[in-house]
């Protein structure tokens, strides 16, 4: 869409409230926002879910006061498509919606930016607007996962100094969605940090999330693996968390430890949490998002086999 540089994109579904707190910390400095919901309000899975119409309507009439939103519905549950399948190509049609160049970002319902506007002056240094015919490339934010929300407090996943932390891409010149937001392009990696509200729900919730979301195809496709794996998040508590270590569903050691703070809800975290310093110092960072540097290094890993 012509003069739309920053198109940030939203697969909304059951836990649309989580926008409450994610939207309006992208809402200003992006150019136009697309609000993708499955028509029937049906999980990737095929589920139907409750959904709060008159309230989410209502909360969209309000937030959006310069009528940069768009609300798209469309039937995003094939029952020919697995939970992946149906979550890769939910994230292509809100791409196609908002119309090539730019730079395409994805952020999800529970993912909160602790810097938005430092994130698209980023971008906008590295190509103030993209026509989408240049190379393919993904820009990384590093994330930290809420794990669960106790009484006084959350649990999260901690990265120690030195640590990398989970890379996830958010924005691209060029949509192509192969495994959630992950693909073959290019990952350039970014230091800004996002919160991602993942884990930290009510029990009936996860128990949904977990067994429609796109891992439920994949590395939770066992159903005792699921049960299992939500067993243990039921047991884990302020004062044992500590001791959980390695605990990533698909790959262990992505989430090394755990760690509590005091929060009374989301907004009080929001404002208080300190993330750690990225451990990339900026030459690192230069080095790693070069991709000159990156092909010496995977002809090199190669030749060492």
């Amino acid at each position: 869409m012509e003069n739309k540089v920053i198109k940030t994109g939203f697969c909304v579904s059951y836990d649309w409230h989580l926008l409450r707190y994610s939207l309006p910390r992208v809402y200003e400095h992006s150019d136009i926002i697309c609000l993708a919901i499955d028509k029937n309000r049906k999980s990737w899975a095929g589920e139907p879910y409750k959904f709060d119409d008159k309230s989410f309507y209502e909360f969209v009439a309000q937030i959006d006061v310069d009528k940069k939103i768009i609300i798209y519905e469309d039937d995003f549950a094939l029952p020919h498509l697995n939970s992946r399948q149906n979550c890769n190509r939910h994230r292509t049609l809100i791409a196609e919606r908002m119309g090539k160049g730019g730079w395409h970002l994805q952020v999800d319902s529970d993912e909160y930016f602790l810097d938005f506007g430092g994130f698209v002056q980023y971008l906008k240094k590295l190509n103030p607007n993209p026509t989408g015919n240049e190379k393919a490339i993904n820009i990384c934010c590093p994330f930290i996962t809420l794990y669960k929300k106790v009484t006084n407090g959350y649990i999260f996943v901690k990265y120690s100094s030195g640590i990398l932390p989970e890379m996830i891409p958010i924005a691209t010149n060029k949509p192509d969605y192969q495994r959630a937001r992950q693909n073959g392009h290019f990952n350039h990696y970014s230091s800004f940090w996002v919160i991602h509200d993942s884990w930290a729900r009510s029990e009936e919730e996860l128990w949904y999330k977990i067994n429609n979301w796109g891992h439920a195809s994949e590395e939770l496709e066992m159903k005792q693996r699921r049960l299992s794996y939500f067993n243990l998040w039921k047991a884990i508590d302020e004062y044992n968390c500590e001791y959980i270590s390695n605990f990533h569903p698909a790959k262990s050691e992505i989430w090394p430890a755990l760690e509590f703070v005091e929060a009374q809800n989301i907004q009080e975290l929001l404002q208080n949490f300190q993330p750690p310093p990225f451990p990339l110092s900026k030459f690192q960072l230069f080095l790693k998002n070069n991709r000159n540097v990156a092909r010496i290094r995977h002809l090199w890993s190669k030749l060492t086999k």
